[in-house]
């Protein structure tokens, strides 16, 4: 059941994501939640990570998001998963889209209530840096 219940939790996080809606990342995370995004302080709490994605969606608007691999290991009460992703952004100041690929981790814990929840969440680009001028 807790492989279910985390593919599941992955589905909302994503779904989150594609319809540019912060608000629905609060109840996936747990209260020690921390989230760690590319380019960014890490962020702490549902309400962190909630303020975190309000912020992003004011500058870019999900297009598009894929996981092209992905893994999940269960031991108990914690569950790592792994995997790969695009994510594609159109910038509300308007030009081109942006899009973007790299791998992730996230730490997921059941808890006290049988839910569970990403404790941790990383994520970073696999594109090469900009060449310097």
């Amino acid at each position: 059941m807790s492989r279910a219940a985390i593919d599941k939790g992955h589905a909302a996080w994503i779904d989150a994501f594609k319809r540019n809606d912060a608000k629905a990342l609060g109840p996936l995370v747990a209260a020690d939640m921390v989230c760690m995004p590319p380019h960014r302080e890490a962020v702490t709490g549902p309400q962190g990570v909630v303020d975190w994605f309000a912020g992003v969606v004011k500058e870019a608007r999900t297009v598009a998001v894929g996981i092209s691999t992905r893994e999940v290991i269960v031991a108990e009460d914690f569950a790592i998963e792994r995997g790969a992703f695009t994510w594609k952004v159109a910038p509300t100041g308007g030009g081109p889209n942006v899009e973007d690929r790299g791998n992730f981790m996230a730490v997921w814990q059941k808890q006290p209530d049988g839910s569970w929840k990403i404790k941790r969440n990383i994520w970073n680009s696999t594109l090469p840096l900009p060449a310097a001028r």
